[in-house]
């Protein structure tokens, strides 16, 4: 063979050899990443990780220890004693923000008022805070500095506080304001709940204003059924302070209520009293 044939002869084996290896190459490469008839998924799709709903992107979800104690409570009632705060500075907001603070304070184990630790000293604590805070609230309507609505929702907010001496000054809030069924019903409410003779006492010239001006029906009821089944210091206050309550409509359902009640109880002789001093006076 010449010399020119047999290069011609190598390079034609040279190629058809690229072409076989170039054709392995693509069917491989077709079996590893073409579709499978055998239904398995390919491999990133057996690595892949599923990321939980509820776990942060950008990193593992955190763990909450369990013995870690709760951080201690912060005592938002103000450090000041009552008598130490600057009431004429601070607005109606503010005002009532501070009996919720002195309030929630109380009721939390964790907070303190006072340096004295025992519950009725704290509890009395609480009840001089709240009261000076309602008190100054009735200065600044009476000085025209907050208005009626502003007063009215701090006095029903308080009356819903376990203090007597708070809850007094709610009810002369609610006396300087004008009559509202909403005012008579919760001042009708806390009475019926809390059997606070110094309460009656208070409530009962508003009681009378409500009874002039409609609402005579609801107030006798309310006076019967204490008298009847009341406390009895309240049933006491109320048989004493009856006579502005007493018309020509209603003394007869009195005088009746008066014989049902038992002969040795003193409301019964201090109502007796109240409507022979109203007959007498006629």
């Amino acid at each position: 063979m010449s010399p020119a044939k047999e290069r011609g002869s190598r390079r034609l084996i040279i190629g058809l050899g690229v072409a076989v290896v170039v054709l392995g190459l693509l069917y491989a490469g077709w079996q590893a990443w073409g579709p499978r008839d055998d239904g398995a998924p390919d491999e990133a799709a057996r690595t892949e990780t599923v990321r939980p709903a509820d776990r942060p992107p950008d990193g593992p979800q955190q763990e909450v220890d369990p013995t870690r104690e709760a951080p201690p409570f912060e005592d938002a009632a103000p450090a000041e004693e009552a008598d130490e705060i600057a009431w004429d500075a601070l607005q109606a907001h503010e005002v009532l923000a501070h009996m919720r603070a002195v309030w929630e304070c109380y009721a939390n184990a964790d907070c303190t008022l006072g340096a004295d630790t025992d519950p009725r000293a704290e509890y009395f604590e609480a009840g001089e805070r709240l009261a000076a805070a309602m008190r100054a609230l009735n200065e600044q309507h009476r000085d025209h500095r907050i208005s009626d609505p502003e007063l009215a929702a701090a006095a029903l907010e308080v009356l819903a506080y376990d203090s007597g001496p708070a809850r007094a000054e709610a009810i002369q809030a609610l006396r300087a304001l004008p009559p509202s069924d909403a005012h008579l019903d919760a001042l009708l409410t806390t009475l019926d709940q809390h059997h606070d003779e110094k309460l009656f006492e208070l409530a009962l010239p508003d009681l009378q204003r409500y009874a002039e001006q409609g609402r005579r029906d609801e107030v006798d009821e309310f006076l019967q059924s204490n008298l009847r089944r009341g406390a009895q210091f309240p049933a006491r206050t109320i048989a004493r302070q009856l006579g502005p309550f007493l018309t020509p409509e209603n003394i007869a359902e009195y005088r009746a209520l008066a014989e049902e009640l038992p002969e040795d109880s003193r409301h019964r002789a201090l109502l007796m009293e109240t409507l022979a001093e109203y007959e007498g006076s006629d």
